[in-house]
């Protein structure tokens, strides 16, 4: 008797074990061909998800790398191009021990890294892997994705897509180094995956709260986004317009009126003198306005130029740059001169001393060859402006005015909006020249 239960016992845990290895080698084989670690190798989806975990570990209390990591991921694929929003999939455990809500958390990171806010959407359904695939199926209406997370994770995630016919791919994020969290998460996945058979056999459904279907990627984003991001020499404003939907100009005499809603973004320009009744005489070097060459004061400090036209859209020069402005005119189109900081992806030489102190502020071409203005987060030096630049893989950077009372600047992200934002509310009367972005 002692030998038969010892047999029945011993046939039940091989079964078990044969059971474990089979769900855990079947969901890493359905996944072959369909996961990629490297950015570049990634192919073009829409919509990426990222899957949700907490910033601080649930288990210690401690930095939660496997978090870092993801939104590190997904910060590359929108930033290279890969997808074009980002959905974080998660749920709000702010009422449990170390607990957060996991997409403010996502998202807040995510524009930290540069991902434009008005591209993040918050999925709070995520508290299992299953709720956040099917809601990219069944309320968001994607049929294609790309899945963020570790690659234990995505490989269970590609099988539930597609089990629910969705066509999906993985993008792996870093497997932080902690060999005993590595063995905690995945001998808890290895359980997940038996879980998921079970789930499958016994046609378990997810557990939707929001079933308000919407097609988030057929909605109209807004025209200019906002964001925040911190780098090691101060924070940064962020304003990143939509230029595909807008159109620039520069006003030359009068300040910009923040009640006209066609106006998105409005700022200083070029460097300008005191003597406003001078009209274009009075901007700092020549420049070109509503399609006409004008001529200013000589400035030692313009070493570099920016014109934008219907036809070439925006542009950024460096030292040669009188035949850029004749180009802009005949374009029908803008340009001024200022003082050039970043050319080609590096600092250049600057007049202004790298330790002077101020609130600065810049147009710039991004990382991702769009159109994007940055100011500084209070006063930092200027030298460190150009370095905070620089981490975020600023191209070109051309130095707009920010001298006291020149330093007016209002937004709005797009032209519904009745009351517009400001960066700064005063200027004095003798600011005579702004740039403006309108909706086209």
């Amino acid at each position: 008797m002692k030998k038969k239960v010892l047999v029945v016992i011993t046939f039940v845990f091989t079964l078990i074990i044969v059971v474990i290895v089979i769900c855990d080698q079947s969901v890493a084989y359905n996944a072959k061909g369909r996961l990629y670690d490297n950015v570049d190798s990634v192919p073009h989806r829409k919509v990426g998800l990222i899957l949700g975990t907490s910033p601080i570990s649930t288990w210690n209390g401690r930095r939660n790398y496997y978090f870092d990591h993801r939104i590190k991921a997904g910060a590359e694929l929108y930033k290279a191009g890969k997808v074009d929003w980002v959905v974080v999939s998660g749920d709000d455990y702010r009422n449990s021990e170390n607990g957060y809500d996991e997409p403010i958390a996502m998202r807040d990171s995510l524009i930290k890294q540069g991902v434009d806010s008005a591209r993040i959407v918050l999925d709070y359904d995520g508290s299992r892997t299953l709720n956040s695939i099917a809601k990219i199926r069944d309320v968001y209406c994607q049929d294609s994705i790309t899945i963020i997370s570790q690659k234990y994770h995505n490989e269970r995630a590609l099988y539930q897509a597609k089990h629910l016919g969705i066509d999906a791919i993985g993008f792996n994020a870093t497997i932080p180094g902690r060999r005993t969290s590595w063995w905690r998460n995945r001998g808890r996945e290895v359980l997940a995956r038996v879980k998921l058979f079970m789930d499958i056999i016994r046609g378990v459904h997810p557990d939707i709260k929001e079933p308000m279907i919407r097609d988030f990627t057929k909605t109209q984003p807004d025209v200019l986004s906002i964001s925040h991001i911190k780098t090691e020499y101060g924070d940064l404003i962020c304003l990143k317009p939509d230029m595909s939907r807008l159109q620039m100009g520069m006003v030359c005499g009068e300040i910009p009126s923040a009640e006209n809603d066609s106006i998105i973004l409005a700022f200083a320009g070029a460097f300008t003198g005191t003597d406003f009744y001078k009209g274009h005489s009075n901007v700092a070097g020549d420049h070109v306005s509503g399609g006409k060459r004008y001529k200013g004061y000589r400035c030692k400090r313009n070493t570099g130029a920016f014109t934008w036209s219907a036809k070439s859209g925006p542009q950024f020069f460096y030292k040669n740059y009188s035949s850029a402005f004749d180009r802009a005119a005949q374009e029908g189109g803008m340009g001024f001169a200022q003082e050039m900081m970043i050319h080609n992806g590096a600092a250049v030489s600057t007049t202004r001393p790298l330790g002077n102190k101020n609130v600065f502020r810049a147009l710039c071409l991004d990382a991702d060859g769009s159109l994007t203005f940055y100011e500084s987060q209070g006063t930092i030096t200027f030298g460190n402006f150009i370095n905070a630049l620089l981490t975020q893989g600023v191209k070109e950077a051309l130095y707009t005015d920010m001298g006291q009372g020149w330093n007016y600047c209002f937004y709005r992200n797009n032209n519904a909006d009745a009351t517009p934002k400001y960066l700064h509310a005063q200027s004095l009367p003798y600011a005579s020249n702004f740039i403006t972005l309108k909706i086209r």
